[in-house]
């Protein structure tokens, strides 16, 4: 076709293509995301539907531009404004994977809008999906189970997608140009839009539960074993016809039982229940949930130097990580389990441990490098980890310092003295242990089957625990009605490989790199540093002609205290600036009455406190278990609080295991 036939998307002009498709009852406008083509739909509904009646067939269950996510439904004029109905559920975002239900769904609303609409035009609005073979068979389906008589094409490329798959369709193809005007929406807006129509949608629903021994399941629904999987799904309800009754999401299962809010039109028995893969994630935002794996899969946000280090229990909660850039920074148990946080320095083996909580899925020979652990206080669920510990300790691995508040050193010997080591010889685990006092560190070298070692006190200087040449560790002693320590560890330098300089200098990756870097930590610049290539060159030179070297980076770590000011002046000041804050945030604002009654935090106390501290990332963790089926509304309220603080793990769905 001419350039000259080729119509733009100004307004000028579309009342003149909507004059020549008046010869067309079935229209297929087709265009990648960003190009106009939901809009373009829209307005030429309104062009042809001042002439005759038109419907528009709305396809799109990813991001509709109205009607309800998830489905596909009829859009009409009526007075001059935009409507919607006769919703059919497809619970699901994905057209590419779950095509074949789509296209069936298709052939319905057309067969429904023809009969309420006979002799009526209809324009069909597909889904974006315009390339590989998920974007070729839903064209050519749409076209054959449509009967589609000519097709708009929407492009922003000289060439369109899918261009031999159009040409092999022996339909006539009106090419539109893209309005400038048009934008692709990002994910977030996206994701965003989606959300809003869903919870629109809701704002009809009502609360009813289901037994599930008494409906059928379709579709790919969660296993029953997993409750916290089927919260926030979306789901339908059939009559026995197949007919859609109703539709909304799960909220909890219990049992066999499952609660559901749900917008249903009828009363009309529901015989089945349809659950594909869209559903709610941690922040409710509606999203296309990632399939379930079984526990030893269901590992997120390791490390990808940690390999199987990690070992998964339970689905509910998985590890969540912060990347530090010369460590990683693992919260073991989720925002869930026990706390324990493990900070891994990377290329060095070297490991601290802030509290011990539930440690099933650390493997020993973490522990065998653990320089450091780090208690807050003495609760079981922050020191019950310390017999694995302890178990994992057995050997030559040298000694290990434990930090906590005042009675450590008296708790810790009463572990040891409470079993019998008559049969380790001196292969007992070494411990500093130190009680951290106010301007003081008190410190006794503890080992199984022997007396104890009184070391020399430490007077502390601006509150700093330990150091050395690459790290420093300071504390806060905050109030949890008993003593609970704050912490935070600072990188004193990060030191970066120029990789470009390597390859110019052929010199491969290997350990030297690794001596390279301590011996800069450790200021012995004047040393030699053998090359894969077998000259030698000096730390000096080596580091002038291969490193960057950059401030480091903060950690702090916050579990339990009471939210006063005292302890939120300690807190911040020991955060200031932090690259990542892991905060306890066990409580909503709702139930701020049970955080001060129990000394915790609040979800707004945490995030007021990210704020005020300047950090870059927040980790909130140690989440009742009381909102174990929601911890999207804790997330929602930390979001809603921080600002531009990037909250890390609010965008790992509690279902997307």
């Amino acid at each position: 076709m001419k350039s000259a036939d080729i119509h733009s998307t100004t307004q000028n002009t579309i009342s003149a293509l909507a004059s020549q498709l008046r010869a067309y009852r079935r229209i297929l406008i087709w265009g990648e995301p960003g190009s106009g083509k939901s809009t373009l739909a829209i307005e030429l509904l309104r062009q042809i539907s001042l002439q005759k009646t038109c419907n528009l067939l709305e396809l799109d269950p990813g991001t509709p531009p109205f009607g309800v996510p998830g489905a596909v439904s009829i859009g009409s004029i009526q007075n001059t404004e935009l409507h919607w109905d006769h919703m059919l559920p497809l619970c699901t975002l994905d057209s590419a994977r779950f095509r074949l239900p789509l296209i069936i769904a298709a052939r319905k609303l057309l067969a429904i809008s023809q009969t309420r609409y006979a002799g009526s035009t209809h324009l069909i609005d597909p889904p974006g999906v315009v390339k590989g073979v998920g974007g070729a068979e839903i064209l050519i389906s749409l076209v054959e189970a449509l009967e589609i008589e000519v097709i708009l094409l929407l492009n922003t490329l000289p060439d369109p997608l899918l261009k031999d798959e159009l040409r092999a369709l022996s339909i006539p193809r009106i090419p539109v140009a893209v309005s400038s005007a048009a934008r692709k929406p990002t994910q977030t807006d996206r994701r965003k839009w989606r959300t809003a129509l869903w919870n629109d949608f809701l704002q009809q629903a009502q609360i009813e539960k289901y037994d599930l021994q008494q409906i059928n399941r379709i579709g790919t629904p969660p296993p029953d074993d997993i409750p916290e999987a089927w919260q926030g799904r979306q789901l339908a309800l059939m009559n026995t016809a197949g007919e859609p009754v109703a539709m909304g999401e799960a909220i909890e299962l219990a049992g066999t039982i499952l609660t559901t809010n749900i917008v249903r039109p009828s009363s009309t028995r529901a015989a089945t229940m349809l659950i594909r893969n869209a559903g709610r994630n941690a922040t409710g935002d509606l999203i296309t949930v990632p399939p379930l794996h079984s526990p030893a899969q269901a590992v997120q946000h390791v490390p990808v130097d940690m390999g199987a280090a990690y070992q998964a229990t339970t689905y509910h909660s998985p590890p969540v990580s912060s990347h530090m850039g010369t460590a990683w920074a693992t919260l073991i148990s989720g925002v869930f389990g026990d706390p324990l946080l493990h900070i891994r320095l990377r290329n060095q083996k070297r490991s601290f441990l802030f509290d011990l909580g539930a440690s099933a899925r650390l493997q020993a020979k973490i522990a065998h490098q653990v320089e450091a652990v780090f208690l807050s206080h003495a609760h079981l669920d922050h020191i019950g980890g310390f017999i694995w510990f302890l178990r994992s300790r057995l050997g030559s691995f040298g000694p290990c310092r434990i930090f906590g508040p005042g009675g450590t050193i008296e708790r810790i010997e009463h572990f040891l003295k409470a079993i019998t080591w008559d049969r380790i010889d001196d292969l007992g685990p070494i411990f500093i242990v130190a009680d951290i006092r106010e301007k003081e560190l008190i410190q006794t070298q503890l080992q199984p089957g022997k007396k104890r070692i009184f070391l020399e006190s430490k007077t502390l200087e601006e509150d700093t625990i330990m150091a050395d040449e690459s790290l420093k560790i300071r504390a806060a002693i905050c109030d949890h009605n008993i003593p609970s320590i704050a912490y935070a560890l600072e990188f004193v330098q990060e030191i970066s490989i120029r990789k470009e300089k390597l390859r110019l200098l052929n010199l491969p990756a290997g350990p030297w790199l690794g001596r390279l870097k301590q011996c800069i930590a450790s200021g012995t610049l004047d040393a030699d540093i053998p090359l894969p290539d077998g000259s030698i060159r000096s730390v000096e030179e080596l580091k002038k002609e291969l490193t960057i070297i950059t401030p480091g980076k903060k950690l702090a770590y916050v579990a339990d205290m009471d939210d006063n000011d005292e302890n939120r002046s300690k807190v911040v000041n020991l955060a200031l600036g932090a690259h990542t804050l892991f905060c306890e945030a066990a409580f909503s604002k709702a139930d701020h009455d049970k955080a001060k009654a129990t000394q915790h935090l609040t979800t707004v106390a945490a995030a007021q406190i990210a704020k005020s501290a300047g950090v870059r990332h927040l980790v909130p963790f140690h989440f009742s278990k009381r909102y174990e089926f929601k911890p999207y509304l804790l997330y929602q309220e930390i979001c809603a609080e921080v600002g531009t603080i990037r909250v890390i793990g609010a965008d790992c769905s509690t279902r997307c295991l």
